[in-house]
């Protein structure tokens, strides 16, 4: 049986808090009482964030009072803001929960990890990268899309003190947040995967975009490595540099399709290398390239790596597809950015078909500002090789008054109240679906769950 990661009373005293605690084993640590399990620690978290930072998802109520509920789920202890009455497990007390609980905990595990760490992160394709560097031998990854200002601390928190490698995700709601989040996980690698007009209205301008990501730097050492794109100026960071894509010392070298499958050969440094990739597509060698360079700027094997690739399919959300009365139907729905959904539409028109036709479902593309409409209608250089769109949302209104003709199966204004049997009944059998668009258009409504169920009363 392996170690636990955290006893109770290691877990008091990082927080500098005094008093008598058991050293009873921590197997894993939650800030949902839901996702509570035997052997975990609890964090009860306020409802609203504390330290300045900003959630899309701030709740109503308060984690202490879902505390009889992680008790009764097996939490071994918690940390919270004062003791709850009727408690019997121990309360590990803190002013902050999130502030000198749940980061002071990270601060000290990163603390204790003398091991490489990888941060990464990028406005499209992070979460698949962070997937292709957690197939690296006995490395530990964020789990899941865990990369603000909660679930990272928790992926430190619950990181394995012996794995080979940390892979820690970051992303952001605001300015200043992945500067701070780089500063808690003291990467010795940080990764930018790419810059791209994504949140736009927050941070106004490409440039603006840029330097966010850019600020990952600030958490490395002096002796660190920032690996970026190939042309991704990054003047502020003055140490060194690694590089991939066209030209750089990690590139491609030629690819070849087999079926679903691309065979892959890559250079890194001198050496090249083959290796395979399924599904394949354009950006997901990208992504595989990104997380050979940082593998590599870790003073670790790529060699070794590349050869898990193959393994490393694709999660929920971000391209999974199934066969449904003989429609394939390509489930992108977890977001949408202009660059996702070009690559998006680039891997459909990749797709090689009988008599059905490639069909995309675009969704609005958010918080992209006043430039929205141009990037929006924009997308009709990706459309090439795509026979049919189907549009939804008031944004997407300016690409489906553009495109070619014979090319709109039809423009919904509100995703909230789209029938998913009305974009089932425009398909047929042969046709490849894929469905993207940002976060609130598709994935929150379960559009695609709905959209399956509609093909399969149909067939």
């Amino acid at each position: 049986m392996s170690a636990p990661i955290w006893t109770v009373a290691e877990v008091a005293r990082a927080l500098g808090v005094a008093g008598s605690f058991p050293n009873t084993p921590i197997d894993f640590i939650t800030q949902d009482s839901r996702l509570v399990k035997p052997g975990s620690l609890f964090v009860a978290l306020s409802g609203t964030p504390s330290g300045g930072f900003v959630s899309a998802f701030a709740s109503a109520r308060d984690g202490w009072e879902f505390a009889d509920k992680a008790e009764a789920a097996g939490a071994v202890a918690m940390i919270v803001p004062h003791e709850i009455a009727g408690i019997r497990v121990p309360q590990i007390v803190v002013k902050d929960t999130l502030i000198d609980g749940l980061w002071g905990l990270a601060r000290a595990a990163r603390a204790r990890f003398g091991g490489p760490v990888i941060g990464l992160t990028g406005s499209a394709g992070k979460t698949s990268t962070k997937e292709f560097l957690a197939a690296y031998p006995n490395a530990y990854a964020s789990p899941s899309s865990f990369n603000n200002f909660w679930g990272v601390p928790l992926t430190l928190c619950n990181a394995r003190p012996d794995a080979s490698l940390w892979v820690v995700e970051m992303g952001m709601n605001q300015r200043g947040e992945i500067a701070r989040l780089s500063e808690l996980t003291r990467p010795t690698v940080a990764l930018v995967v790419n810059v791209q007009p994504v949140h736009l209205e927050k941070l106004g301008s490409l440039e603006a975009i840029r330097r966010e990501k850019v600020s990952i730097a600030l958490g490395l050492p002096g002796d660190g490595v920032l690996v970026l794109p190939a042309g991704l100026k990054a003047s502020e960071w003055k140490g060194k540099v690694g590089r991939f894509g066209e030209h750089a010392e990690v590139h491609e070298v030629a690819h070849a399709p087999h079926g679903e499958s691309w065979q892959v050969v890559a250079m890194i440094g001198k050496k090249q290398i083959a290796f395979s990739l399924t599904p394949g597509a354009p950006h997901r060698v990208q992504n595989a390239l990104a997380a050979l360079a940082a593998i590599r700027a870790a003073n670790l094997d790529a060699a070794t790596l590349a050869i898990k690739l193959d393994r490393v399919g694709i999660m929920t959300g971000r391209g999974v597809e199934q066969m449904v009365g003989g429609v394939t139907v390509i489930d992108d729905s977890f977001n949408g950015n202009p660059a996702s959904v070009a690559a998006a539409l680039q891997s459909l028109q990749a797709r090689n078909i009988g008599g059905g036709r490639r069909v995309a479902v675009l969704g609005d593309m958010l918080e992209l500002g006043d430039d929205a409409p141009a990037y929006h209608s924009g997308l009709t250089e990706h459309l090439d090789g795509i026979d049919a769109v189907y549009c939804v949302g008031p944004l997407m209104r300016h690409l489906y008054d553009v495109l070619p003709a014979g090319k709109g199966l039809g423009w919904h204004d509100d995703p909230a109240t789209l029938r998913p049997g009305e974009v089932a009944s425009l398909l047929k059998a042969g046709d490849v679906v894929v469905v993207k668009g940002s976060k609130k258009m598709f994935w929150v409504n379960k559009f695609v769950p709905g959209l399956v169920a509609a093909l399969q009363a149909k067939a």
